[in-house]
């Protein structure tokens, strides 16, 4: 049904022709909202973000040394490894890249680290 057909159908069955009356409504979730176990939420950008640190470290090497590199600006690459920005697939390949690790161990680094912390709070909220 087209949208002009939907104004048709609610305004003839309105009260006056001008007036369209609303028959379904849709109640958007809050995004403050708690949703995992009903206590804090696991964010991708912060574990994305500690793992790209962890790595760089490892290496001895600096945000300016990488963020060169991966032609990123040091300030963003330090808001991303704070998990205060969330990193398109582009910009984490060029990191990956000047970090000289694939993408697939990143990731795979960070499921490792998301599931240790589901883990950690089904246990901790299992047992309130």
């Amino acid at each position: 049904m087209t949208q002009q057909q939907v104004m048709n159908t609610s305004a003839r069955s309105a009260a006056t022709p001008n007036q369209i009356s609303l028959t379904h409504t849709v109640k958007i979730a809050d995004p403050s909202a708690t949703p995992v176990y009903g206590k804090k939420m696991i964010l991708m950008r912060q574990v994305i973000g500690e793992e790209l640190r962890r790595r760089r470290n490892e290496q001895g090497r600096t945000l300016r040394d990488v963020s060169r590199d991966a032609q990123v600006s040091l300030g963003y690459l330090s808001e991303l490894e704070r998990g205060q920005k969330e990193a398109s697939s582009e910009l984490l390949a060029a990191v990956c890249n000047a970090l000289d690790t694939p993408l697939s161990s990143l990731l795979a680094g960070v499921s490792t680290e998301v599931a240790r912390r589901e883990a950690m709070m089904a246990d901790r909220y299992s047992t309130v």
